[in-house]
């Protein structure tokens, strides 16, 4: 197992919580690791510059403090997890695994919003693609932050015994905890349900699903979820009262509406 490292929070400015609109705190140190160098003679490749937000302030990087810390490694919540991971790998259907591997591969809205029908493609809403687009920039930021923070071993890396059956291998970062894949499905959930109210069961049912197949995969535990549903609610919070995020949010709401019929 791996120590925790100890958590510090970091000065953040007074945030204000209006109808769980969450603002901002101070401004996020770089998330992002330098380019490696090169050979001499070769042609350099183009830097990877930093993301930079579209509806949310770059401060809001910060505010991943505010995230309900992750089980100490020693704790009996972390055994449970580990063990819940092998049981489930013991008894999935290869259904299961399957179901747990599309989900996998296809991070976005538009695998959550499969429940609305085949139909719901980026291809045939354009005006939801741009929209999500723009919040999956602003998502990966702050989940990228968060993850840095908190740096939660993988469960394959915490317990030797489990396994991903989604194609994962262990020795890489240090950064279970939020489920980036449960964040997009959160936020999606959270979006969808504005622009749909009347599906908003069968969208909700679809991103616990969603979330669960990370614990399916074994490449999350069942507490790294609770944290992603907290980190959608954050970026939302900070999205919503953006006047680009409402001009868009209304193209998309128009759009996915007439699509459905409604």
């Amino acid at each position: 197992m791996f120590p925790r490292p100890p958590f510090s929070y970091t000065l953040m400015s007074t945030l204000r919580l209006t109808r769980n609109t969450i603002l901002f705190g101070f401004f996020a140190a770089s998330l992002f690791g330098q380019s490696p160098a090169i050979a001499p003679a070769a042609k350099a490749p183009a830097a990877k510059a930093p993301k930079t937000p579209v509806f949310i302030s770059p401060a809001l990087a910060d505010a991943v403090v505010m995230i309900t810390p992750p089980p100490a490694l020693t704790s009996k919540t972390m055994t449970r997890d580990a063990a819940e991971i092998i049981a489930i790998h013991r008894s999935a259907t290869p259904l299961e695994i399957e179901n747990a591997n599309w989900d996998n591969q296809h991070e976005d809205l538009f695998a959550i919003a499969k429940v609305l029908g085949n139909n719901f493609t980026k291809e045939s809403l354009p005006a939801t693609a741009k929209l999500w687009a723009d919040m999956d920039n602003d998502q990966s930021i702050f989940v990228s932050a968060a993850k840095k923070f908190f740096q939660e071993p993988r469960p394959y890396d915490f317990d030797p015994n489990i396994k991903s059956v989604c194609g994962s291998n262990p020795g890489g970062a240090k950064n279970s905890y939020p489920s980036g894949h449960g964040t997009v499905g959160y936020l999606s959930t959270l979006v969808l349900v504005m622009m749909v109210p009347e599906k908003a069961e069968a969208i909700r049912a679809r991103a616990d699903q969603y979330a669960h197949n990370r614990v399916v995969c074994g490449d999350h535990y069942a507490s790294d979820l609770p944290a992603s549903k907290e980190s959608a609610q954050i970026i939302i919070g900070a999205m919503i009262g953006n006047p680009k995020f409402q001009q868009e949010f209304a193209a998309a709401k128009a759009e996915v509406r007439k699509a459905l019929g409604l």
